[in-house]
């Protein structure tokens, strides 16, 4: 079996292998016949990363106008400090500390963000234990200096249960800040933790949102789907004006499908199935959807492992996410899923994923052509592990692609690379 049925917290870097990073040459030789220039790729260049030993959990974000924003968890004395830089040119800026403590909840699979919003407003988020300590809280934190000060965290949620928050998703909305995450709170009835209503009905996590102002006030909140996977991450991206959210479903059968969500300056619109996998699992394959979006084009790329047959998928669609393609068949081959998408412009869209290759993982890549041609899979960096414990990052900044993942070598650190894209 090549999933994990239940939430698995790990945080103990002794019980896992090295991992070795194997930059791979390579080229494709397929042409499209078409007025526009191909986007090939160039090898792919390690960046020098600037997180320190003991670093895991990344995240990569792009600005409004391109710019790159890559955050990690570092040990800092004894506690955890969520740390920062901006890609300038071929090199990360001089790395920034936001925010550490010692209370802070850290896990491979649900991890902090920094993202700017616009301008130079930035928002954070970052995950605290409760002081029961079973259940976490997510806090968030906002700068109007693009990351040079930041506010005193807030609660993203004020529902105060004993439960699960997290698997955040932090956008630019209506002038201020979108947030979406998976919330815990539908599990305590009448002041009971349970996992199903009187009428054998289950109940689990749901999908919350809530709008911010350009301070950190908050406008308003309200819930969007009260039964979804547990936890799988979320994503957004934008097609015009309006916000594109994925995220995987879960119904009272147990299937686990991906949904898509789209809201406009009207509100939320009622969710959808991307595709009908139909992949019952009674429990979280922790395997969330990514999406991208330039104009029209939208691209959403995700794993399902249906009768155990493990698949990397992807759909696109030409009308702004209105309507979506067949599935395209990424990878079959040992796929583990954690994927990420980017989309090129002019119909390219690269996916990346994480493969079984011999005792190890391959953090891999691939594109697909706008004519639905694939180009052969790449390597960008081989992992001497049995299971994967990270969620690799990958971004496009209109010129080049940037990956970001945990080493987990003789030290501990995430390491980044760039592929340039010339056409």
């Amino acid at each position: 079996m090549i999933y994990f049925l239940t939430y698995t917290v790990c945080t103990d870097s002794k019980k896992w292998n090295a991992v070795r990073l194997t930059l791979v040459l390579f080229f494709s030789g397929v042409v499209v016949a078409c007025s526009d220039p191909v986007l090939e790729p160039q090898p792919p260049l390690e960046l020098m990363s600037p997180a320190g030993a003991g670093s895991a959990q990344p995240h990569l974000a792009v600005s409004p106008d391109g710019a790159v924003v890559f955050s990690w968890l570092e040990p800092n004395a004894g506690d955890y400090a969520l740390r920062f830089s901006a890609l300038t040119e071929s090199t990360w800026s001089q790395t920034k500390t936001l925010a550490s403590g010692s209370g802070w909840f850290v896990n491979w699979a649900d991890f902090p963000s920094v993202v700017p919003i616009r301008g130079d407003l930035w928002a954070a988020h970052w995950l605290v234990t409760q002081e029961d300590g079973f259940g976490y809280d997510v806090v968030l934190s906002t700068s109007d200096d693009a990351g040079v000060s930041w506010s005193e965290p807030i609660p993203l949620h004020l529902d105060g249960t004993p439960t699960e928050h997290g698997f955040v998703t932090l956008f630019p909305w209506q002038d201020g800040i979108g947030t979406v995450w998976l919330d815990g709170r539908n599990f305590i009835q009448d002041g009971e933790f349970v996992f199903e209503t009187a009428s054998g009905e289950p109940l689990g996590m749901s999908l919350r949102y809530a709008l911010f102002d350009s301070d950190g006030g908050r406008i308003l909140t309200e819930e969007l789907d009260a039964l979804v996977c547990d936890c799988c991450q979320t994503d957004v991206a934008f097609s015009g004006r309006d916000a594109l959210l994925v995220y995987r479903d879960r119904t009272t059968e147990e299937v686990r499908d991906i949904v898509l969500q789209r809201v406009s300056r009207d509100g939320w619109e009622a969710p959808s199935v991307l595709h009908a996998d139909n992949w019952a699992i009674g429990g979280c394959p922790i395997n969330g959807p990514a999406i991208d979006a330039q104009g029209d084009h939208v691209a959403v790329a995700w794993f399902s492992a249906v009768n155990d047959d493990p698949v990397v998928h992807l759909s696109q669609s030409e009308d702004g996410g209105r309507t979506f393609s067949d599935s395209i068949e990424i990878d079959t081959v040992g796929s583990f899923g954690h994927v990420d998408v980017a989309a090129l412009g002019r119909g390219d869209t690269v996916v990346s994923w994480l493969r079984s290759e011999g005792d190890g993982l391959g953090l891999m890549m691939r594109v697909v052509r706008r004519s639905g041609e694939l180009t052969e899979p790449v390597t960008i960096a081989s992992i001497d592990i049995a299971r994967p414990l990270d969620f690799p990052q990958m971004v496009y900044d209109g010129a080049r692609l940037i990956f970001a993942w945990t080493d987990f070598g003789d030290v501990e650190r995430v390491r980044t690379a760039v592929v340039e894209l010339a056409p």
